[in-house]
């Protein structure tokens, strides 16, 4: 899906200077037609004029460019940012820009650190991270500015508020997609029409699910090109803690009535595990390319119908799925598609898919190169707000792409006709997000249910569950293997010992599994399997293991 010509983009940003300057009065009844505030372009309002989202635009223009810490192509960030760029730009008075690399967020971070060229603002940045630059100051303690100028984020945050801070009260980031979010992320994956025309048998355990899918590769061998096809397949994304949850495992490590946390390798389940994937090799039945596919090879490979079965986040065999032959296939019929189901193995008292940490993915840091970090603060601060958050979640409203509509006072709706593109498959995100600029700057704000009415979140389509025949179907499969796993957070910061020892065994892990997984016999994937246990015991996986349990019995006090 590619953007339209210049002269649409053109048409768009007119579209929405036209819109905001139509709006009328702001929400405070200040003023009217916004006028060129200091150091801005365009027809911005005049300092100190608060627009119809309650913002009061600064005299002089907030500037806010930052490196987000997440892998990604530039030229797509560029592209999807553009227009709400130039819309916050006018309606605001703030330049707010990202930039990302597709390179190795930490070696970009160490480089920058070592280098000292580096932004004002960083997003995505860990815990060990935040250390590290602490240590150096090279962060601001954003305590005072908070205290001063976000009430807004004290408000949002709430109690959790607290547990931001260091043991000297200062506060080193900002948290990014904190919350509880009560939508499925992870799950296995069934080609629906291949699925159907066996009869739609029962698949409660994994043996059910290796069976169904082995009926269906049989019965199609073949793609239409003569290409093998494949009962299982992942891609470099796998999680592998995840692909072990149906044996009731959570996040990779299995509890006792006492909360002591046994890590997997040192499990029976995490064994029988292992075999259950090497199975699917062994039969010739897994994608020999699983544990390397990229992203985009492997969506190529998933909608050439090559694929039975995937495990892993819902929206890739949506995205690789009918979210493709929607455009390609003439004779296209719904039920061609994925659908998100849940199964346990037996013994597991449930299938644990989904963890959720309410605590947040990582934060936004302020560095010692902010010249003015009060004005940054209040735009996150804005944004830390409900309405704040719609924003910059679903992009710039009233335009013909736009997700949603926003009328003077604060009252809001989703686009009727985009919802109803979205409900019917045929939603181009691509398009529509270049054009709104939908979650471009996610800098502050919640993944979880906003403060006012409980309901509605920053993903634009995950507002719609009970709408959507197929997101509702995918809840009521896997809704129950999403869990709260904010008490087992660890942090291991760059000072802990067991920092080196846990990554070792993270990286020895990742290239192990694969290796036992694809073993040319089940005696050769025990083998393996024993191996890599032996390996990360002695590396010190006991020294993790207890480390890991005390930081959970610590954490389940705090959080009574």
């Amino acid at each position: 899906m590619k953007r339209q010509a210049a002269t649409l983009m053109a048409i768009l940003l007119s579209t929405a200077l036209t819109l905001s300057a139509c709006s009328g009065k702001n929400t405070n009844n200040v003023g009217s037609t916004p006028q060129a505030g200091e150091g801005t372009p365009g027809n911005t309002a005049a300092a100190g004029t608060v627009n119809e989202f309650g913002w009061e635009l600064p005299a002089k223009t907030t500037k806010i460019h930052f490196y987000q810490a997440d892998q990604g192509n530039p030229d797509k960030i560029n592209k999807k940012q553009a227009a709400f760029h130039t819309y916050l730009l006018e309606k605001f008075n703030v330049d707010i820009t990202r930039s990302s690399l597709d390179v190795d967020p930490k070696e970009k971070l160490n480089l920058m650190l070592v280098s000292g060229d580096y932004p004002e603002v960083i997003a995505a940045m860990d815990d060990s991270a935040i250390s590290q630059w602490k240590a150096q100051g090279k962060i601001m303690d954003l305590a005072p500015l908070v205290d001063q100028y976000g009430p807004n984020i004290k408000k949002e945050l709430g109690a959790r508020y607290e547990s931001y801070l260091d043991e000297d009260g200062k506060l080193w980031g900002i948290p990014r997609g904190w919350g509880y979010l009560p939508i499925p992320d992870f799950t296995a994956h069934i080609r629906w029409d291949w699925y159907q025309e066996l009869g739609a048998p029962a698949i409660e355990t994994p043996e059910d699910y290796y069976n169904v899918l082995k009926q269906m590769v049989a019965k199609h061998p073949t793609n239409a090109n003569g290409e093998k096809t494949y009962a299982l397949s992942w891609n470099s994304d796998v999680n592998i803690n995840n692909a072990l949850g149906f044996w009731g495992l959570k996040d990779g490590y299995k509890e006792d009535a006492d909360n002591n946390l046994t890590h997997w390798l040192n499990t029976d389940e995490g064994k029988q595990a292992v075999l259950y994937y090497n199975r699917f090799f062994l039969d010739g039945m897994m994608d020999p390319d699983a544990f390397v596919n990229k992203f985009d090879d492997w969506r190529i490979k998933f909608s050439s119908e090559r694929i039975a079965g995937h495990i892993g986040p819902w929206w890739q065999s949506w995205n690789a799925g009918h979210e493709v032959w929607l455009k390609t296939d003439a004779d296209y019929k719904e039920d061609k598609r994925y659908v998100q189901i849940a199964f346990k193995a037996p013994g597991a008292e449930k299938a644990y898919l989904s963890p959720k940490d309410t605590h947040g993915w990582n934060y936004t840091v302020l560095t010692d190169k902010a010249q003015s970090p009060e004005e940054i603060i209040k735009f996150l601060d804005f944004m830390m707000t409900p309405m704040g958050t719609r924003l910059l979640g679903w992009g710039i409203p009233n335009i013909e792409d736009s997700y949603w509509n926003y009328e003077e006072g604060g009252k809001w709706s989703f686009s009727e006709t985009t919802k109803q593109s979205l409900l019917d498959g045929k939603l181009d995100f691509e398009k529509t997000e270049a054009a709104n600029g939908s979650n471009s700057f996610w800098l502050a704000y919640p993944q979880g249910l906003l403060s006012d009415d409980q309901k509605s979140t920053a993903w634009y389509d995950q507002n719609f569950i009970q709408d959507d025949k197929w997101k509702k179907l995918m809840h009521e499969n896997v809704g129950d293997s999403i869990y709260d796993s904010t008490e087992r957070r660890v942090s291991f910061m760059n000072d802990n010992p067991l920092t080196i020892k846990n990554q070792q065994i993270e990286e020895l892990i990742k290239t192990g599994f694969a290796k036992a997984v694809m073993s040319k016999s089940e005696a050769e994937a025990v083998k393996n399997f024993d191996e890599l246990r032996e390996k990360a015991v002695k590396i010190g996986l006991a020294d993790i293991e207890k480390y890991r349990t005390e930081q959970y019995k610590k954490n389940m006090a705090l959080l009574k």
